[in-house]
C-alpha cells in the first residue's frame, strides 16, 4: 500500500455540503489568503489548500483570482454597510456620528480582522502596477466616499457647518483618518492599539480626549444653534462695531 494512500486529498464537492455552503467555504479561505499574501502573492492553489478543495472546485465558482478578490471585497462592502446604515439613519451633530463610524470601525477590525488588511494592501497594490484592481475596488471606495459625503451634507444642511467650502474640507479630512486608520489596522500590530487609537479620535472629535487648563474636562454638554456658532465666527472688529452701532442708535 503506498504511504501516501491513507492521506485525505483536496475534494470537490463534500456529500452533502450544498453549492453555496462551498462558495462560503471558498470565500472565507480567500479572505485570510489576500489578507496574509495580498493579491499577487495568492494563488488559487493555496486558496483550495485552505478550502480542503481542489482547485477546480475553486474555479467552478470564479474563472479567474481577480473573480475570487471582486467576491471577497462584495462581501467586506456588505458588512461595512451593516455596522455604518444605522448609524447613517440616526439623527446626530457631525462629530458625534464621525465618532460612532470611527468606533464602528474598530468593532469590525476586531470581528473582521482581514477586512482592513485586504483593502489596504489592494490600494497599495493597484497604486504599485496592477490597474486591473481598481475596478473591483470601486463599489468599496464609492460607498466609504459616499458616506463622508453625506456626513457632511448633513451637517451644512443644520448649519453645522458654515459653507460648502469648508464641507469639502471637512469631507477630506475625515476622508484622511478613515483612511488612514485602516492603514494602521492593516500593520502587524496588536489590534487594542488600533482600537485604542480610534478611540482616542472619537474623543477629540467629541470634546471629550483632552482637559481645560483648569483641569476639568473638555466637553460641550449642550452645543451652541447654528446662528450662534456663526456669530462666533465673525471677527471680533466687526462684532465690536456692531455693538458699538446698537449702543449709538447707528
Amino acid at each position: 500500500m503506498p504511504a501516501e494512500a491513507g492521506r485525505m486529498s483536496p475534494i470537490g464537492r463534500p456529500v452533502g455540503i450544498t453549492a453555496d455552503q462551498t462558495r462560503a467555504a471558498v470565500l472565507a479561505a480567500a479572505a485570510t489568503e489576500f489578507s496574509e499574501r495580498g493579491y499577487t502573492r495568492a494563488t488559487i492553489r493555496r486558496i483550495a489548500e485552505r478550502a480542503g478543495l481542489t482547485s477546480a472546485a475553486i474555479y467552478y465558482h470564479f474563472p479567474t483570482k481577480l473573480a475570487c478578490l471582486e467576491a471577497v471585497l462584495s462581501d467586506v462592502d456588505a458588512i461595512m454597510r451593516s455596522y455604518w446604515e444605522p448609524i447613517m439613519a440616526r439623527e446626530g451633530h457631525i462629530a458625534d456620528r464621525t465618532a460612532q463610524l470611527l468606533r464602528a470601525s474598530a468593532l469590525i477590525n476586531r470581528e473582521h480582522p482581514h477586512m482592513a488588511r485586504i483593502s489596504a494592501r489592494t490600494l497599495m497594490e493597484q497604486a504599485a502596477g496592477h490597474p486591473e484592481m481598481s475596478e473591483v475596488m470601486k463599489p468599496v471606495r464609492a460607498y466609504t466616499l459616499g458616506v463622508f459625503d453625506r456626513l457632511v451634507e448633513d451637517a451644512v444642511a443644520r448649519g453645522e457647518l458654515p459653507d460648502t467650502e469648508s464641507a469639502q474640507a471637512v469631507r477630506d479630512m475625515i476622508a484622511g483618518l478613515m483612511f488612514g486608520l485602516s492603514n494602521t489596522a492593516a500593520l502587524e500590530q496588536p489590534a487594542d492599539r488600533y482600537s485604542a487609537a480610534i478611540n482616542a479620535l472619537a474623543d477629540l472629535l467629541t470634546g471629550r480626549l483632552f482637559t481645560a487648563a483648569d483641569g476639568t474636562p473638555s466637553a460641550v454638554k449642550s452645543r451652541p444653534d447654528p446662528a450662534a456658532r456663526r456669530r462666533a465666527r465673525q471677527p471680533t472688529e466687526s462684532r465690536t462695531v456692531a455693538s458699538i452701532r446698537a449702543r449709538d442708535g447707528m
